[in-house]
This record gives C-alpha cells, sequence and structure tokens, in this order.
C-alpha cells in the first residue's frame, strides 16, 4: 500500500500573547503512521495537536500542510480531532456543557449517526456504549466514550487525539487503541496521539516526536519507535515507559534546577531592593548595607 505525507511541518513558530509555546517544529506524517507526541507538562504538546486541528492560525512564514491545507477543520477532508475543545464553563452548569445535559446519547447529532449508522452500531459495541443514556445521570468514563464515538462517526484519514483516554477504563482504553491500530492498517490513516500513560502502547507506537521546550529534539524530529527504544538502557526490556522516563528524567532534573536557580535570584533582588523592588524612596533599604 503506497504512503501519502498527511502533514508537512517547517519551521513552525507558534506565541501566546507574546509568550513563546513552539519555535522551530519540524516534521512529517506519512500515512498508516501512528505516532506518539512525549514531553514534560508545558512542553506544548497540546498546542501543537490543536494547531494541527486548525484551532489556531500559523504564520505564513512557515511550511504548514494538514491533509494539503494551511486551514484544516476538523470532521473536513478525513481530519478528525479527539481532545478538549468541546469542553468550556458556564457560571453554576459545570464543564463540558453539552454531554451532561438531559440528552439521550441516540439523540446528539443525529444526522451523523443515521449517516454512518454500521459505522456507529460497531462502536458503540466496542465502548460498550447504551444509546439510551441520559447524559446528565453517566459518569466522566461514560460521558467520553460518548465523545469518542461521535467523534469517530467519519472515517477517518488522519486523527488527532489529546489525552483522550484518561477517563477510560483499561478495557474500554485497549479496545480503542486496537481498532485505531486496525483503522490504521487496513485504511491507510494515521493517528497523532498525546498522552502521559504508556499502557500497553509498546506493540501499538510507530513513530516518537519528542518537545522539549516547545521545541522538537533529535537529529531526527521524528524518530521510528525501534531506535527511540535504542535510548533506554539495556535492563530495560525494550519497555516504551522506560524507554520515554529515561529520556525524559534528565530534561526533567535539569528543568527543575532552572526553577529553583530562578526563584534563588527573584529572592536575592527582594532583598537588595526591598519587597516591592525599584530605587523608590523607602524600598531601598538594604543596598547600602
Amino acid at each position: 500500500m503506497s504512503t501519502l505525507k498527511l502533514i508537512d511541518v517547517k519551521k513552525l513558530t507558534f506565541s501566546y500573547f507574546d509568550q513563546m509555546v513552539l519555535k522551530n517544529i519540524n516534521f512529517e506524517i506519512e500515512s498508516g503512521q501512528r505516532c506518539l507526541i512525549i514531553g514534560l507538562n508545558g512542553a506544548g504538546k497540546s498546542t501543537l495537536l490543536r494547531l494541527l486541528a486548525g484551532k489556531h492560525m500559523v504564520k505564513a512564514n512557515c511550511l504548514f500542510s494538514v491533509l494539503g491545507s494551511r486551514a484544516p477543520q476538523d470532521q473536513i477532508n478525513g481530519l478528525a480531532y479527539l481532545g478538549n475543545s468541546w469542553s468550556r464553563t458556564i457560571a453554576f452548569a459545570g464543564n463540558n456543557v453539552a454531554y451532561q445535559c438531559d440528552i439521550k446519547v441516540r439523540e446528539m447529532m443525529t444526522k451523523l449517526q443515521e449517516k454512518n449508522k454500521e459505522r456507529r452500531d460497531y462502536l458503540v459495541n466496542l465502548l460498550g456504549i447504551n444509546l439510551d443514556w441520559k447524559m446528565h445521570q453517566v459518569s466522566d468514563g461514560q460521558r467520553k466514550r460518548v465523545q469518542i464515538m461521535l467523534g469517530l462517526l467519519n472515517p477517518f484519514k488522519l486523527l488527532l487525539m489529546d489525552e483522550i483516554t484518561v477517563d477510560l477504563d483499561i478495557i474500554a482504553r485497549q479496545d480503542l487503541l486496537r481498532f485505531l491500530k486496525k483503522e490504521c492498517q487496513e485504511n491507510n490513516a494515521s493517528v497523532v496521539y498525546a498522552t502521559h500513560i504508556f499502557d500497553g502502547l509498546d506493540d501499538w507506537v510507530t513513530h516518537i516526536i519528542h518537545l522539549s521546550n516547545g521545541e522538537s529534539k533529535g537529529k531526527e524530529n521524528i524518530l521510528e519507535y525501534s531506535n527511540f527504544s535504542l535510548l533506554k538502557s539495556k535492563n530495560m526490556n525494550n519497555c516504551l515507559l522506560r524507554s520515554v522516563e529515561s529520556k525524559l528524567r534528565e530534561e526533567y532534573e535539569k528543568q527543575k534546577t532552572k526553577e529553583v536557580t530562578e526563584i534563588e535570584k527573584k529572592e536575592k533582588n527582594k532583598t537588595k531592593y526591598g519587597p516591592q523592588g525599584g530605587y523608590s524612596s523607602g524600598r531601598f533599604y538594604n543596598y547600602w548595607k
């Protein structure tokens, strides 16, 4: 089966309110790949996925193509995004408002369910969903299953997932991962998945992107998992979790040391210039000591 380039990103940089989040990101995703994005909290994983899903606009000075478009949209041209984009907070109403209303599963996105009834029924059975569930009466995990089912109703060419399985029990999660692997193998689709839960992914992932402080790391910005696993020590039994931990541990310790140093500098400046800082009268009390 021939491969197609589904994502092509070169020199991608992105900022929130003048705060640099992603810097010089370069990678490609081809059809059939199941790619894991790894990195510490705040590395930019969710932001990268939201950019790929078209939730934010990118600057014109970078190469950015997702399914042949610079402005991708969820459920358009074979793109699917499963994350927290449907979550919003309203006073006295809570989170995920659409998923907490007094409505049955079968009454949500009815036209899309009717259009893909056979696929809907397969996903309902796979995820253990009851179409007569009322969304205000189910658990967070059941609610998440419904979101996944609705997000996968249309067959996808490229699926972007941001920690979507965190509320699923182990059975639902493993069944979903097997389904997605089958979709990639049989339909030449691809999945890009950001998660901190690595159980059951050893024989699932094919490639890895490592983000560190908003930058893609390594000589190759996307590594085959077989090559990435060589970074671990020999006694780790080819375990993805231990491979990722060994890769990120040194980075984590360096980040902690840097944060402690910055705090110490701030405390030193407070002593020098007073708790309010600056040179105004009454604040500059320790400078001449």
